[in-house]
C-alpha cells in the first residue's frame, strides 16, 4: 500500500520526510523479485553438498589415491578430519548467532567461495601440517559460515506447513548430487590417465588427480555465484527491516536453553 502522504513524498525512502516514518514502508519493486521457489530449493541442495565436496567426497570417492599423493596413511588423514570435527563443535555454537545477523544467501555465497579457495591450497599437494590447517580453515567455513546459514533458508523455504518436505528434499537431493559429483570426479580422472591403470606412473596420478580438485574447487565458486545471485526469498529481503529484532541478549539465550528439546537434540 502507498501511503497518502501527498506526491512529493518519496515513499521508499522515508529519510526524506518526517512524517514518512508514520507510513506503511513498502519495498522498491527491484527488491520485491524474490526466485521461484523450485529454484531456491535446487539452489540449497546443491550448495549443501558442493560445499563438503572437498573435504569429504574427495577423499572417501578417492581414498587410495588421496593417500598417495599426500603420502599419509588412514590414521593421519583421520586425524585431518578430527580438526575438522573439532573446529566445526565450535562453530556450531556461534553459527546460529551469525546466521541470525546477516542474509542467508550472503553467508552460504561467502562460505562457499572460501571453501573453494581452501581447494586451491588442497590442489599444491602442501605437508600434511598445512593439510592439518586446511581441515581447521574448511571447519570455520563449512560449519561457522554455512551450516546455520542454509538450515535457517530451508526452513523459510518451508515455511510453517512444510517443514518435513523442505528438509526431505534438502538431504535426499543432497545424496543425489553427491553420487552425481563423484561420478563427474571419477570421468575427469580417467581423462588424465592413461588408459592401461597399471603402467600410471605417481606423477601421472598426481596431476590426474590435481585436475580433479581444481575442477571441483572452480564448481564451488560458480555454485556460490548461483547462491549469491539468485538464492532470495522474501523472508529473506525482509531481514533489514527486522534486524533489530535479531539482537542477542542474555534472556534470549537462557530462554532457548531452557527448551528441553534443544538439550535432547544436543545429546542425539
Amino acid at each position: 500500500m502507498e501511503p497518502a502522504l501527498g506526491p512529493f513524498l518519496l515513499p521508499h525512502f522515508p529519510y526524506f520526510h518526517p512524517f514518512a516514518y508514520f507510513a506503511p514502508r513498502q519495498r522498491p519493486p527491484f527488491m520485491k523479485k524474490n526466485s521461484p521457489p523450485y529454484l531456491i530449493i535446487a539452489l540449497l541442495i546443491l550448495s549443501g553438498e558442493a560445499i563438503f565436496l572437498l573435504p569429504f567426497v574427495l577423499p572417501r570417492v578417492f581414498r587410495p589415491t588421496f593417500l598417495e599423493v599426500f603420502q599419509i596413511n588412514n590414521f593421519e588423514l583421520g586425524a585431518a578430519f578430527s580438526i575438522y570435527g573439532i573446529v566445526a563443535m565450535a562453530s556450531y555454537f556461534f553459527g546460529g548467532i551469525i546466521a541470525d545477523r546477516f542474509r542467508s544467501r550472503k553467508l552460504m555465497a561467502v562460505a562457499l567461495l572460501m571453501t573453494a579457495l581452501g581447494g586451491f591450497v588442497l590442489s599444491s599437494y602442501p605437508s600434511l601440517t598445512i593439510l592439518n590447517l586446511v581441515y581447521g580453515y574448511w571447519g570455520c567455513t563449512t560449519i561457522l559460515l554455512f551450516w546455520a546459514a542454509m538450515i535457517k533458508a530451508t526452513r523459510e523455504w518451508g515455511g510453517d506447513q512444510k517443514q518435513g518436505k523442505a528438509f526431505g528434499f534438502l538431504d535426499g537431493g543432497r545424496g543425489l548430487v553427491g553420487a552425481l559429483m563423484g561420478v563427474v570426479g571419477v570421468y575427469i580422472f580417467s581423462l588424465f590417465m592413461a588408459e592401461d591403470v597399471e603402467s600410471v606412473i605417481d606423477d601421472e596420478r598426481r596431476e590426474a588427480f590435481r585436475q580433479v580438485i581444481l575442477f571441483t574447487s572452480v564448481l564451488i565458486i560458480v555454485v556460490a555465484f548461483m547462491v549469491w545471485r539468485w538464492l532470495k526469498t522474501g523472508t529473506e529481503e525482509n531481514l533489514s527491516a527486522n534486524e533489530a529484532d535479531n539482537k542477542l541478549s542474555i534472556d534470549s539465550v537462557m530462554t532457548v536453553v531452557k527448551i528441553p528439546t534443544v538439550w535432547l537434540l544436543m545429546v542425539i
